[in-house]
């Protein structure tokens, strides 16, 4: 395999984060016995660790009570969107389901995620979605607090798998996906289907940037295909 491709998942892949939400305002209540929300802060790309961490440290939580709680409040987060899984409907985004058949037909590509979701909520958000057979390895937000290190542990893994190069991508909505990708020594493709436009994406670093993924003549460019 000559090429690896990383795909973030919410607003690259899909296009519904209900559930995800509300996993997290659940686990703050019942592990640390708090009312809080991922809106109190900044939370667009980010792992789910680093998310836990930030809204903890807004609401006052001492440093090693979040510590000493977080194995068990990300297990709480993915027992219950678990729990959610037969009612959500997670929304495919234009050309997704097109794109990925064609590169998994491809036999010099490889797929992976680099998501800052937990590997049970971003497994459990693949299968609903219907794209799950398409991924079986990847980056998660309960790997690591920096995004970063997830394209990192995407790229060893896909070295346990075969791939031998070092023609990596990596395919998300968020500046802080762009800068990971960058960080990590991959060629990183904007899409703005999220919050973020194509100019914001390319101030952040992005070798190129993309409107959305139906465009496939121009991601055959972006990926010497």
């Amino acid at each position: 395999m000559k090429k690896l491709i990383l795909f973030d998942i919410d607003g690259t892949l899909t296009a519904s984060a209900i559930g995800h939400i509300e996993a997290h305002a659940v686990a703050y209540q019942k592990v640390f016995g708090i009312y809080g929300s991922i809106f109190m802060i900044d939370f667009d790309g980010k792992t789910d660790r680093r998310i836990t961490k930030e809204v903890l440290a807004s609401l006052g939580t001492a440093e090693a009570e979040i510590e000493a709680k977080l194995p068990e409040h990300l297990q709480v987060m993915g027992e219950y969107y678990d729990s959610l899984k037969p009612y959500l409907k997670p929304k495919l985004l234009a050309g997704v389901a097109e794109l990925l058949e064609r590169l998994h037909g491809n036999s010099d590509i490889l797929l992976g995620n680099v998501t800052g979701n937990l590997e049970r909520i971003a497994k459990d958000k693949l299968e609903v979605a219907g794209i799950s057979k398409y991924f079986d390895f990847g980056g998660f937000g309960s790997e690591s607090d920096e995004r970063s290190d997830l394209v990192k542990l995407a790229i060893e893994r896909a070295r346990q798998r075969g791939f031998e190069g070092n023609d990596v991508y990596v395919i998300g909505d968020t500046p802080v996906d762009v800068i990971a990708g960058n960080t990590a020594g991959a060629k990183t493709i904007g899409v703005a289907t999220g919050s973020y436009s194509q100019e914001k994406l390319q101030e952040a670093g992005a070798t190129i940037t993309l409107s959305t993924l139906e465009d496939l003549q121009a991601l055959d460019e972006a990926l010497n295909l």
